[in-house]
């Protein structure tokens, strides 16, 4: 059997990795996860000796997953190194410009279980035909395999391997949610998210785009849901589908079940608005179960959402369906956007307005500062608008598009058509936040200077959108007091003095860390009291997602 080690910076169970854990442990290989700096991670990693160490890279950790590989190089750690995930599906050049040995785009199930195969059977791993693996060889070349259409029978996967978390730390245990996926895929265009763009790689590959979207069976998902609550005493279940109401059909049978089979746990969906039928509303509320059904407000103004993000809902729809779910007594979280490109002033307050007006007796807030992601189409509006750097949001070695600005590929200094404000401490922030080279933080040993693409550390994809232009910074220090504006529209004109005559500070972050935090954990996590008591006791000293 082989021995795979998955790496991570932060004490979070990643679905991703338990999925893999399962396929491998499924095959009979073995697993096990390092959690940590680079530093601590080697120095596990020496001690078990893996065949195989892997990274599911999410883009705000992607910084520390290259500086963990140089240093695994550097201290002559004898094992492959791969990594995975979305971000690296849609960046694959990353393999030409790190010391990683092997990427894998797409889904990894089944190409990480062959090549621990093959590592057990001692093959040349270099010379491998395995589906989605990108393969470093010796004289630096890549050996880029096709990609593989993805299993269609869902029921046929593994349920994902909890104790890789569980048997690790104690910690894991006393998260309060757990982590399901029922299905894959979403059916929507929308430019600002990822599945657009994934999905458009692997029908470029020769997948059919209604391939792209699945569910398990209802029964599948069911009998992991008990499983979980017998073995695991799950009591609350956060479902990761981009949204579980896209089939009625299925969502009616499934609440159906759940109640037949008197599932004694919570759960939070994700949803659109023109799917929360009343049939579907009324399925819901009959579990007394649904905690939480988050949807997309993404933007207040319609125009913007159709014509911008490619959704296609009007605010009069919000307005009925939040109704609907007052009505049957479900709580709802409205997901929206601030510093979106192309987004003005105007447009932000708009934004908050709306989500004011439809917030009701139960609803909450999801606020995000928009980030432009590797792969997402809404991307090239700010480059084409010249609101964003080039060098903030390109990948190494791509090619841009003939429409962007050639201003966009200078230095922020150098531009001379986008206005930044003139207070210097506003500008030395900025400046510090995006401080590049070999004495930056992001910045690691080999010669991939991924400092300036800013992307990949966690405290730049939390504070910043992006955005070079004078409204962007704007909307960006606006957005630290969003959650307070929309509980107290009474502070409005204390709000805008504050962000029309000073800088972006420690205050105004502190503000948004807090309200963010809080509710994030409080409403969207479940998280009890009791579990803030024992992570001050027992887990302060561990990085948290």
């Amino acid at each position: 059997m082989a021995h795979i080690i998955f790496a991570q910076e932060m004490y979070f169970p990643l679905q991703s990795t338990q999925a893999l854990s399962g396929y491998l442990k499924r095959a009979g290989h073995t697993t096990d996860v390092a959690i940590g700096t680079p530093s601590d991670i080697v120095e596990y990693c020496k001690k078990h000796k893996p065949d195989l160490i892997g990274f599911s890279v999410l883009t705000s950790y992607r910084n520390h997953m290259l500086a963990t590989v140089d240093e695994l190089k550097e201290q002559n750690v004898d094992s492959i190194l791969i990594a995975g995930g979305y971000d690296i599906t849609f960046m694959p050049q990353i393999i030409e410009h790190s010391n990683l040995d092997i990427i894998c785009v797409g889904e990894g199930g089944d190409p990480i279980v062959e090549l621990a195969d093959a590592l057990d059977k001692k093959k040349d791993w270099r010379k491998l035909e395995v589906g989605n693996l990108h393969i470093k060889q010796k004289d630096g070349t890549i050996k880029k395999n096709p990609m593989r259409h993805w299993i269609m029978n869902m029921d046929e996967m593994p349920f994902d391997d909890r104790d890789i978390y569980w048997q690790k730390d104690s910690y894991f245990k006393d998260v309060p949610f757990t982590q399901v996926l029922a299905g894959r895929g979403c059916p929507y265009p929308c430019t600002y998210c990822f599945n657009d763009g994934y999905k458009k790689i692997h029908v470029a590959a020769g997948m059919k785009g209604k391939d792209y979207t699945n569910l398990r069976s209802v029964d599948h998902v069911i009998d992991e849901l008990k499983m979980l609550v017998k073995d695991y005493g799950s009591t609350d279940f956060f479902f990761n589908d981009s949204t579980l109401t896209y089939n009625p059909k299925w969502i009616i049978e499934f609440c159906e079940k759940y109640n037949k089979e008197k599932i004694n746990a919570t759960f939070t969906v994700n949803a659109v608005i023109p799917e929360l039928t009343e049939e579907v509303c009324e399925a819901l509320a009959s579990t007394k179960q649904c905690r939480l059904i988050r949807f997309g407000l993404e933007t207040g103004n319609e125009q913007f959402r159709y014509k911008t993000l490619r959704k296609s809902v009007k605010n009069s729809q919000m307005i009925e369906v939040t109704d609907r779910m007052n009505k049957y007594k479900l709580r709802y979280s409205m997901q929206f956007m601030l510093g979106l490109p192309g987004e003005t002033k105007e447009l932000t307050w708009e934004t908050i307005d709306m989500a004011r007006r439809i917030t009701g007796p139960r609803g909450v807030h999801g606020i995000n500062i928009f980030k432009p992601f590797p792969g997402l189409e809404i991307n090239n509006i700010g480059l084409e608008l010249g609101q964003y750097q080039a060098s903030d949001v390109m990948a190494p070695g791509s090619v841009a598009p003939p429409t962007w600005r050639k201003e966009s590929f200078e230095s922020t200094e150098d531009k001379n058509d986008v206005i930044l404000p003139a207070d210097e401490a506003y500008m030395a922030s900025r400046k510090t936040m995006h401080k590049t080279g070999k004495d930056a933080d992001n910045v690691h040993n080999s010669g991939y200077n991924y400092g300036k693409n800013v992307f990949g550390s966690k405290s730049m994809v939390y504070y910043d959108n992006y955005r070079r232009d004078k409204q962007g910074l704007y909307v960006l220090k606006l957005s630290r007091y969003s959650h307070l504006l929309i509980r107290f529209p009474g502070i409005k004109s204390i709000v805008e003095k504050i962000v029309e005559e000073f800088p972006d500070n420690f205050v105004n972050r502190l503000v948004w860390q807090f309200t963010e935090s809080m509710l994030n954990l409080r409403v969207h996590a479940g998280v009890p009291w009791s579990f803030f008591v024992k992570f001050i006791l027992f887990h302060s000293r561990k990085q948290i997602r």
